[in-house]
């Protein structure tokens, strides 16, 4: 992302359009799979929107001489699993 569209909102306001426009169509749950554990704007972003820490797979991915944890959240939506579908 360019520096001057970086801590302006667009993120959050991105993330809270695509839920509600996720819920309103009747999805249950939202996955969040962020290819680097290090991303620490990102996974704050999704827990600010109220995603969970789910897990973590361990050196998946190797970019610019590292080895890449990938994190993975989900957000309920609606009723999320309290209910059948």
């Amino acid at each position: 992302m360019a520096a001057n569209a970086q801590r302006r909102g667009i993120g959050r306001a991105l993330m809270e359009r695509l839920i509600a426009e996720s819920e309103a169509r009747g999805y249950r749950l939202m996955i969040a799979v962020i290819g680097d554990s290090a991303q620490m704007p990102s996974i704050g972003l999704h827990r600010a929107a109220g995603f969970r820490l789910v897990g973590a797979l361990e050196g998946v991915g190797y970019k610019f001489d590292r080895w890449l944890d990938t994190v993975l959240m989900q957000l309920a939506l609606g009723k999320g699993t309290s209910a059948p579908p």
